[in-house]
């Protein structure tokens, strides 16, 4: 290990949870691991040991280590894992540790460029302090998340002047835009994000209680995000032809996405098969595909004909008719790695050799309530 180069070791080191153990090895490994720990802070003041040993590490570090850290997540989340099983805890944090996130924040300057902030366990209050506190402390921000899991913390007037404050200060420099709701957008909300035309990456979910995502909000921002490559879209809803061609459509360059995942409530596909087929045939250079729909056998035919870069493909059908058996014969791309699949129907085991044909590197992983058309044995 001592022979590697500073380069190569920095590449191993990058790897999740390595960094944060090989920066207490030695000194020459802490130099390395150190600005690859710093990149991303995590903040949980609701463990108030990690809370005041983090403030006292940050006040240790030279001005020049702090200099690395770019992203702070900020929740108020804990997890306990006992022998026993599992256990999810969600404290309620206080004033003091909100001065301890304020004064964190302080110490790290406005270098930060990436943020993402929880709200489950903070009050009202506090939340709209931090994330008022956290913007005004920053420039400007390229990739932003805020999960608000509570419609009392969304309905903050305050919280909300924060959000449109963001959106419009920092529209020309947001890259990546992930928002998971308890309840939907307002139009002055919808019309402020529409203005972040490098926007790269967009992540939307809502939970059952909201509204359902309109079609004229797709025509209102997609046209201007024209440097879109990355969308997510969960809504609890049944999907509708006229959703889904007004979503690709409305896209002004749908031949530039490399990722596209919607999981909307599975219904008669028949309502939206032909809509689909078509917004595939002009996204043809997607790498990873993500649908919870009702799938058919046309829809997963125009899927291996048109994306031959398709790296990973997750899917949920319902239709006890979807058998696979109609593709059985279908030429998939080389690049193809991954497959989950979920279904109700019959899988017929062509399936599996029609991707065998291209990669045996490929992954398939199967569940739910299955009748086999091959053996257990041949999908292992």
């Amino acid at each position: 290990m001592d022979m590697l180069p500073a380069e190569i070791l920095a590449d191993i080191f990058c790897y999740d949870g390595l960094s944060d153990i090989t920066r207490q090895v030695c000194q020459r490994w802490r130099r390395i691991a150190l600005p690859i720990w710093l990149r991303r802070l995590p903040l949980l003041p609701s463990d108030p040991f990690k809370d005041t040993g983090m403030l006292n590490y940050l006040e240790d570090l030279s001005p020049h280590d702090r200099l690395f850290v770019r992203a702070l997540d900020v929740t108020s989340r804990r997890d306990f894992d006992t022998s026993g099983g599992n256990l999810f805890h969600i404290d309620v944090a206080d004033l003091s540790c909100v001065e301890n996130v304020l004064l964190i924040q302080s110490l790290l300057g406005s270098r930060i460029t990436d943020l993402s902030m929880t709200d489950a366990g903070w009050t009202p209050h506090s939340l709209a302090d931090i994330l008022q506190t956290c913007l005004l402390a920053t420039h400007h921000l390229t990739h932003f998340q805020i999960s608000l899991q509570k419609t009392e913390s969304y309905t903050l007037p305050d919280l909300l002047d924060c959000l449109l404050y963001l959106y419009r200060r920092d529209s020309g420099r947001l890259k990546s835009l992930t928002l998971d709701l308890s309840q939907s957008l307002a139009d002055d909300q919808w019309t402020a994000m529409a203005e972040c035309v490098e926007l790269q990456h967009f992540h939307l979910g809502l939970h059952r209680n909201s509204e359902p995502v309109l079609p004229e909000i797709f025509k209102l921002a997609f046209p201007k995000w024209t440097s879109l490559s990355s969308l997510y879209i969960c809504q609890p809803r049944f999907l509708s032809a006229e959703t889904l061609q007004c979503l690709y459509k409305s896209l002004p360059a749908p031949g530039q996405m490399r990722e596209l995942r919607l999981i909307f409530e599975a219904c008669q596909a028949s309502q939206y098969e032909q809509e689909f087929v078509e917004m595939i045939h002009t996204m043809p250079n997607l790498q990873i595909l993500e649908a919870h729909l009702d799938w058919t056998n046309r829809m997963m035919e125009h899927v291996a004909l048109t994306l031959s870069d398709l790296r990973e493909l997750s899917i949920t059908c319902s239709s006890v008719e979807f058998t696979c058996a109609g593709i059985q014969y279908m030429v998939w791309g080389q690049a193809l790695e991954k497959i989950n699949m979920r279904t109700s129907g019959r899988i017929w085991g062509g399936f599996l050799e029609a991707v065998r044909k291209r990669s045996r590197r490929v992954r398939i992983l199967v569940y739910g309530a299955m009748k086999w058309g091959g053996s257990v044995d041949e999908w292992e």
